[in-house]
């Protein structure tokens, strides 16, 4: 008598219940209804005492629990299955294409953490979702530690707590060292920023007196300092994240730049709608917004070959162009 507690028969209702509903959540769905004969022969092949009736009142009990089990007739019977779920099928797969795609999670756990989410629709739906996910071949880190420095920045910025940790670089034998002879960095974290299919922890940095950002999947597990994080109640994430373009860090500057009226969206892509611009001709537009002006800024100015120019200030543009003189190897 699989799940049937003796001398409890409360008991056995409850686990009823709870059996059924975590049935009809694997197994069912709008397109696969479980008929009445069927679950019937379900429930007491597992060793519990049901009828038609009973197993009205249980489905009755789920639905008045906050559940939503919707009923279809089948033929001359009625089925049934699972109506609302936490998340929708297509929300479930923006999820697992984020998962699929984060460079900062490495192959295994996103196998591990797409199987899960997998498992928050149907059995039948699940396929579908996971069709053509492929994290193997992608770029991806290849350890979890990430989600160890994930797990201790979150818990240090809850509590308020300065933490300790040490910067990863590499070797040109691709060997990896502890950067900076294994200094310690001492910072007051903030927030996590996702940026770029890469996470970063968005802190004050003790060296270097300002708000810096650390790559997460570069850093060791930070230890939680007893002391109190440095206050900075006017840090806005969203602000910071729309300045820092891929998180290099550099001095914040108003700038003006001149594109061609086909770049538009690329420079609503990246600053957003909010930003202040007019026309420039019949041919161009200018914008004019606060950056960190560092060599990331400038990269992506000149992946548009001319198309967006820097206008100033001048010595915004006079560094644009040493990076050029640098880059071609000019002397």
């Amino acid at each position: 008598m699989l799940f049937q507690i003796e001398g409890d028969p409360m008991a056995d209702v409850k686990l009823r219940v709870l059996f059924l509903l975590r049935y009809l959540m694997e197994y069912s769905d709008e397109e696969h209804p479980v008929s009445t004969p069927e679950l019937l022969e379900l429930l007491n092949g597992r060793g519990f005492c049901v009828n038609r009736k009973t197993l009205k009142d249980d489905i009755r009990s789920v639905n008045e629990s906050g559940y939503e089990i919707l009923k279809v007739k089948t033929g001359r019977f009625n089925s049934y299955y699972i109506g609302d779920r936490i998340f929708e099928n297509p929300e479930i797969r923006i999820l697992v294409d984020a998962v699929s795609s984060s460079r900062f999670i490495s192959a295994g756990k996103s196998e591990e953490l797409i199987s899960k989410l997998a498992r928050l629709t149907s059995r039948s739906q699940q396929k579908p979702i996971t069709a053509k996910m492929f994290t193997a071949d992608r770029l991806k880190v290849a350890e979890g530690r990430s989600l160890l420095v994930i797990d201790a920045v979150s818990r240090a910025i809850d509590e308020k707590k300065k933490i300790y940790f040490q910067y990863i670089d590499y070797l040109p034998t691709k060997e990896k060292v502890l950067a900076h002879d294994g200094e310690t960095y001492v910072a007051s974290p903030y927030a996590l920023i996702w940026n770029d299919d890469r996470y970063y922890m968005a802190a004050y940095s003790e060296k270097h007196q300002d708000i810096i950002s650390f790559r997460i999947d570069r850093m060791t597990v930070p230890v939680i300092s007893d002391e109190e994080a440095r206050a900075d109640e006017g840090f806005n994430p969203a602000e910071y994240s729309r300045k820092m373009i891929k998180m290099y860090a550099g001095p914040f500057r108003v700038v003006t730049i001149r594109c061609e009226n086909r770049l538009m969206k690329y420079v609503i892509d990246r600053y957003g709608e909010e930003i202040e611009t007019e026309l420039d001709g019949d041919a161009h537009f200018k914008a004019t917004f606060a950056v960190d002006t560092s060599r990331t800024f400038y990269g992506w100015v000149f992946q548009f070959a001319g198309g967006i120019q820097i206008e100033g200030p001048p010595e915004v543009k006079s560094e644009y162009m040493e990076m050029l003189r640098q880059a071609s190897g000019e002397k």
